[in-house]
């Protein structure tokens, strides 16, 4: 057997004799660097860059429930954490089938995914959150987290809306059931006994998941389904980072800016509602 080299990027074995990597084209002197290395670590500084878009995610969330206690304090309803007024919640943009067919507020689907009804339903989603999403993370990278949990999280909403279009939905767990939904495809996609034991094991999540929604009430069922549904697809359908880029991963890319081209249009509609 040849005495082999690995390239310090992509981890493949060749030639000694090549001076780049014929697989990712690095130079085979160059010091190692990480796989998943890209400006996001940079940006992460403090943050760990598998908790970059989780911990992001989480910031956002506590903003809105922070932003519910003062709007309920001003509007009359008293300085409480436990449970939000419904008029602050469709005011930051719940999900309302009359707002949204009828007066065309489609932001909503995402805006809903970042609101809460209270301390103990912000408490909870942040738990799985961040127990869920940094393994998201580390398998998909962070441009798949994005689309994964933003698109997942608006197709939750989306069944919602069909389901209950009259009823006010808020809640991080459209986008979390997402993430399990992807995780569930990692263990269809890959047949290695890793992924058949990330499979079962998100399997039984999703399931005791709407088995606790269907016993407690006012849980939105819809939405979590939807969101399962939604991330499995998307995740299916982008697979994870592949060593070298190709044109599926600037879909990708592409479709990360055009969501958060969508999230900074859903915050513009948000702040325009508060001025109004």
């Amino acid at each position: 057997m040849p005495n082999l080299r690995m390239c310090s990027h992509c981890r493949a074995f060749v030639d000694p004799k090549e001076k780049n990597c014929p697989y990712c084209g690095n130079p085979m002197n160059a010091r190692p660097q990480r796989i998943d290395g890209g400006s996001d670590e940079k940006v992460a500084g403090f943050v760990l860059s598998s908790r970059l878009v989780s911990t992001s995610l989480m910031l956002v969330n506590f903003g809105f429930f922070l932003l519910c206690i003062v709007l309920s304090e001003r509007m009359g309803e008293g300085l409480s954490v436990m449970g939000f007024p419904g008029a602050v919640l469709d005011l930051l943009g719940a999900k309302s089938g009359q707002r949204i067919l009828g007066q065309g507020e489609w932001w909503r689907l995402i805006s809903a995914g970042v609101l809460h009804g209270g301390l103990i339903h912000i408490a909870f989603n942040t738990w799985v959150l961040m127990d869920v999403g940094p393994l998201v993370e580390e398998f998909y990278g962070s441009y798949r987290m994005v689309l994964i949990y933003v698109l997942g999280s608006v197709s939750g909403f989306l069944a919602s809306l069909w389901w209950k279009p009259l009823a006010l939905s808020v809640g991080a767990s459209a986008g979390i059931f997402a993430l399990i939904g992807a995780m569930i495809a990692y263990g269809y996609r890959y047949r290695t006994p890793l992924a058949g034991a990330i499979r079962g094991h998100f399997i039984r999540w999703a399931l005791y998941m709407v088995v606790i929604g269907l016993i407690i009430p006012f849980i939105d069922n819809a939405a979590h389904i939807g969101g399962l549904a939604g991330g499995f697809a998307i995740a299916w359908l982008a697979g994870t980072k592949p060593l070298i880029d190709d044109w599926r991963e600037t879909l990708v890319k592409s479709g990360f800016y055009l969501t958060c081209a969508l999230v900074a249009y859903m915050l513009f509609q948000v702040f325009r509602q508060l001025t109004a």
